[in-house]
């Protein structure tokens, strides 16, 4: 992961050097107790039931589907797509045996399915990447049957955090990271998107991560990158930088080291 850059480099896997760097960071992030936990309130949000069918978009190498497949049974079906042919490799060979699933590779805006032939759709930490998102909830609210669920979960860079020695050092930081999403806010506009998109009963969620371990933050947020990145555009001394760095890691030591980061959960229903 040390070559590639998390934030821009999701929006295209496939074009770049290190797609294993993608696969490997998913991974990781699904090992975490939050996302774990995340992650099945929103199987529960969804109701999923035996015998119902469910579209997965921006499904990475898999295991929200299987997790879902499971749920839904070998009476139901769940289709997983994504920008990313290699990730659809890879979620395919993933795949237990006999588990009814599917993977294509699709665009979230131009979803290559009729309307309403799925009775759930979920979407995880996509639409931060995709530009146009209103174009992806929308084509999602049209996928679902009538009475169908749309579950989007999505971060708010803005609230991105970490509580640097340096405070001038540490807003660049921060600002140099959440700048680099292509909706870096789509967390806090997912209910305004899903009302436009047609969608009632929608509800919002917020949920905060807390990581208190500077190595894991930078496998999972890029810090290191991220302050090289800002040295290079001449937003960061270089002495500062390092500084920076040595300061985050001594507090990492002693136990004092916080990073926290706010995301919403919307659930919204198709007429």
């Amino acid at each position: 992961m040390d070559t590639e850059y998390l934030a821009t480099g999701f929006a295209d896997v496939d074009g770049r050097d290190d797609a294993a760097a993608y696969k490997h960071c998913l991974s990781l992030l699904d090992s975490l107790p939050y996302f774990h936990e995340y992650k099945q309130r929103s199987y529960e949000r969804l109701s999923l039931s035996a015998g119902l069918s469910v579209l997965e978009v921006g499904c990475g190498i898999g295991d929200d589907a299987f997790r879902m497949a499971s749920r839904v049974g070998p009476n139901g079906l769940v289709v997983g797509v994504d920008a990313s042919s290699r990730m659809i490799e890879e979620a395919t060979s993933r795949t237990p045996a006999g588990m009814r699933i599917a993977f294509a590779r699709a665009d979230a805006r131009n979803l290559p399915f009729t309307e309403g032939s799925f009775s759930r759709c979920r979407i995880d930490r996509t639409l931060q990447h995709i530009e146009n998102p209103q174009l992806a909830i929308r084509e999602m609210a049209r996928v679902l049957k009538p009475g169908g669920l749309l579950l989007a979960y999505d971060n708010d860079w803005g609230t991105f955090s970490l509580n640097g020695g340096n405070e001038a050092a540490t807003k660049i930081v921060e600002t140099a990271w959440e700048e680099s999403f292509t909706n870096r806010w789509i967390g806090r506009y997912l209910k305004r998107y899903f009302l436009e998109a047609g969608l009632k009963n929608v509800e919002i969620e917020p949920s905060v991560s807390v990581l208190t371990d500077f190595e894991l933050t930078d496998r999972v947020y890029n810090l290191r990158q991220t302050v090289k990145r800002a040295v290079e555009a001449g937003r960061l001394l270089p002495e500062i930088a390092d500084q920076w760095i040595s300061d985050l890691k001594i507090l990492s030591h002693s136990g004092e080291f916080l990073c926290t980061l706010t995301a919403f959960m919307a659930v919204g229903m198709r007429p």
